[in-house]
């Protein structure tokens, strides 16, 4: 048995259990819904496997998620393991992973960063140990998401420097069948969202983590040896900067480029931490102190969100106010014998649907209250009314 194997093993098990556990707390959102019931790619079908096993609920729908960031957690661990000599560094790595908002965010929420993030680290592990099956699945990944463009770049920066003639040309032609296929969208009048940019990054890494694998890249460019990670996640990372300064990124397709360099930051800080003698890593120390308390309280901030809306005075700026309310309020609606009504929201109609609400004008969902006779549905958590609607029925039976 390989070291750590059972500590390895029990740390992302029990990271996989507490995934499930907070399937309860959620309620699936729009994209969510718009994905599961009009989308037509892999992960519609994918989703749709699950709940026909296990049925239309919030555990099958999280379920496909969790189950690929749990292979994709062990991945990343055989990944990361050549890039550090002790096996306690290893482990620290993967702690640090497995506690970064964005890969928690990934493992749960029922969208592409999930399923990108995991087969980033499907193909790392194969061109570390069956390059030409990784090789095979280069042109494969075009079809699945339009984010796999920035693999096909960051691997022509990566052939250009190994001096790999059909690798650069290969990844060339591919990151062009993808521009050809999805291409970018820059039309509309030019923002700048170079500070937003920065700002959901911060959120996915932390703030202290987000500033130091900044620093992490740019070290490693200029002093140590670029393998491909740092490529990955310079790519991404560079030209997501770039482009902010014109139109909004979605982050969620560029940010698992991010995240499966992380190994390089833990390796900058462990290298620079001991290279110095005692008696001067105290500031180090200060440093991880704080980098580890801001990564905590961030996840621990996703597990525990609905604590602060004890603290937020309008509940529908709550970070995960989108996730939340519709499984309660079909549950009441249920619970009242209502199995279909009409909303003047489509999104909120979406959402409903899943959880058995199916449309029917006779009887409609008010955020108001349109007559006296309107029965009232609040949903409450931690004793805080969260959101209040009136349901009216128009036709008498």
């Amino acid at each position: 048995m390989p070291k750590n194997a059972y500590l390895v093993s029990a740390l992302v098990a029990t990271h996989a259990l507490i995934l499930l556990f907070f399937t309860s707390e959620l309620s699936i959102n729009y994209y969510e819904a718009d994905l599961y019931f009009n989308e037509q790619n892999l992960l519609h079908y994918i989703l749709h496997l699950f709940t026909a096993i296990f049925g239309q609920n919030d555990f099958a729908l999280r379920l496909p998620m969790i189950l690929m960031h749990t292979v994709g957690a062990f991945l990343y661990y055989d990944i990361s393991k050549s890039m550090f000599k002790k096996p306690s560094d290893q482990v620290w790595g993967l702690i640090v992973y497995l506690l970064l908002p964005g890969v928690n965010s990934a493992a749960i929420m029922v969208d592409g960063a999930g399923l990108v993030l995991f087969l980033l680290l499907l193909f790392l592990f194969a061109h570390k140990h069956k390059r030409r099956f990784a090789y095979v699945l280069l042109p494969l990944y075009v079809f699945v998401d339009p984010s796999f463009a920035f693999l096909y770049l960051a691997f022509s920066f990566y052939a250009m420097e190994k001096r790999k003639t059909l690798l650069l040309f290969s990844s060339i032609g591919l990151f062009g069948v993808s521009m050809y296929l999805y291409g970018i969208e820059i039309g509309g009048h030019p923002t700048n969202y170079f500070l937003n940019t920065l700002g959901l990054y911060a959120a996915i890494f932390s703030p202290f983590m987000f500033i130091y694998m900044i620093y992490a890249l740019y070290r490693t460019g200029l002093k140590e040896e670029r393998n491909i990670l740092w490529y990955l996640g310079a790519t991404a990372f560079l030209f997501s900067l770039l482009l902010s300064f014109r139109q909004q990124m979605k982050l969620e397709e560029l940010a698992p480029y991010l995240l499966v360099a992380t190994p390089i930051m833990v390796k900058t800080f462990l290298s620079s931490y001991r290279i110095r003698l005692r008696e001067f890593r105290r500031g180090y120390r200060i440093l991880l102190a704080l980098a580890l308390g801001f990564l905590l309280f961030s996840t621990l901030m996703i597990y525990m969100n609905k604590v602060l809306y004890l603290f937020i005075p309008n509940p529908s700026k709550h970070f995960v106010y989108n996730n939340h309310v519709v499984k309660e309020l079909a549950n009441e609606l249920k619970a009242s014998g209502i199995t279909a009504l009409c909303t003047q929201d489509q999104r909120l109609q979406l959402r409903l649907r899943f959880y058995g609400i199916n449309e029917d004008a006779s009887t409609w969902l008010y955020t108001h209250k349109p007559f006296a006779v309107s029965r009232n549905v609040t949903i409450r958590y931690n004793n805080v009314k969260i959101s209040e609607y009136y349901v009216t029925k128009l036709y008498k039976q």
